[in-house]
């Protein structure tokens, strides 16, 4: 669909077989025109879940849909590591990983983590996307020389998973054997390290694509490369506006966080699950993908520079992918990318409900920082109960 030239604009609907997802029965929902700006990650939840809540069923068992659903995206819907105007779901591990965050987040990031742990699985049996949920949980690990980091790691987190009553959740690695027995590969040079079995990672560019296929099929439309903010005349046609802009958000008290990611193919190493190395100066991670591939990453950089990825950190990266199996050397880089994480000064989320200069509500998500899949569908569900 092409971005709207005027304020009159028809959102088409289809009628197909397919496996539905579970309704909600909202009926305030019914004959509804919403836009969604913004056709990142939870965009994309948003429109897959207000369709599968607003769908009817038609002789043929095909559906209908009560409401007309547009998403906007700026940039491309189906972009390449070299789009500047990407989403920032894309340059992402997508790990859902409430534990390991607890020690440097607040308190309602591992909530809404734990909420995320218990949707994920059940929103992708609903999409048909089952297979790219993991829940092997994940490593932490530390150079022999930087065990001190890891020791303070687990005692932080020990402590606040106490206070949760989750101190299960935590299980140490106390010699080479545990470890191996979770992930053979791993260099023998790693002695012990910190196992949190409850968390998962997806196969998010799966993922992403499967929301819009499956949306598509319940009726909603969706325009790239169309730029609109929530006061566009050309909106004015619309009952509700949904704002997931992300960094496309401008105002006092918002910024963008760099994040970099390294893509590569090795087909010498397996991992079942993310690894996360720890370091005095920085945090990285390795998260296994699907077809031998893996994405290495560092957790932040307090930066709004879009600019290509530097020599240094790119070292830095394969250096520590390198320290977990030396057979890394031989992998393929498949690509490098960086980009923006949308966060607020507090690095938390909010939900905000507002009205346009044309009177329509809007519901603004935005600020996931870079916990966008760790937190994306709890926000997303609470949106919808509050707010509908």
């Amino acid at each position: 669909m092409k971005c709207l030239s005027s304020s009159n604009a028809k959102a088409a609907s289809c009628t197909v077989k397919s496996d539905l997802p579970i309704p909600l029965n909202n009926k305030q929902l019914e004959h509804k025109k919403i836009a969604i700006l913004g056709g990142g990650l939870v965009g994309r939840l948003l429109a897959w879940r207000l369709s599968s809540e607003s769908y009817d069923s038609t002789k043929d068992n095909g559906i209908k849909s009560r409401v007309e659903i547009t998403v906007f995206e700026k940039g491309s819907l189906s972009p390449i590591p070299a789009d500047s105007d990407k989403a920032a779901a894309f340059t992402a591990a997508a790990m859902i990983s409430p534990m390991s965050e607890l020690v440097a987040s607040e308190l309602e990031i591992y909530k809404l983590g734990q909420k995320s742990l218990t949707l994920w699985p059940l929103w992708l049996s609903q999409l048909g996307s089952s297979q790219h949920f993991h829940q092997q949980g994940s490593l932490v690990l530390a150079h022999p020389n930087d065990v001190g980091e890891l020791h303070q790691f687990k005692r932080d987190l020990s402590y606040k998973l106490n206070q949760q009553s989750n101190a299960a959740a935590l299980k140490v690695l106390s010699d080479r054997q545990q470890l191996e027995a979770l992930e053979p590969a791993i260099n023998s040079h790693f002695q012990n390290g910190i196992y949190l079995p409850t968390e998962a990672h997806i196969d998010h560019n799966e993922v992403l694509q499967d929301l819009i296929i499956q949306a598509e099929k319940l009726g909603v439309n969706f325009s790239e490369h169309c730029c609109l903010e929530p006061n566009d005349e050309r909106l004015k046609d619309y009952d509700i506006i949904f704002d997931c802009r992300g960094t496309g958000l401008k105002e006092k008290g918002f910024r963008g966080v760099r994040g970099e990611v390294i893509r590569l193919e090795s087909k010498e190493v397996t991992l079942k699950r993310p690894i996360r190395l720890m370091h005095p100066r920085y945090k990285l991670y390795i998260v296994p993908k699907p077809n031998h591939q893996f994405i290495i990453g560092a957790t932040e950089i307090e930066s709004e520079d879009k600019s290509s990825i530097s020599l240094r950190s790119s070292m830095e990266l394969m250096s520590a992918l390198y320290a977990v199996n030396p057979a890394f050397a031989e992998a393929r880089i498949i690509s490098q990318d960086t980009n923006l994480r949308p966060a607020y000064m507090n690095n938390l989320p909010r939900i905000e409900q507002s009205l346009s200069d044309l009177g329509k509500p809007i519901i603004r998500i935005n600020g996931l920082y870079r916990h966008g899949y760790l937190i994306g569908p709890a926000l997303v569900e609470q949106a919808l109960e509050a707010h509908l």
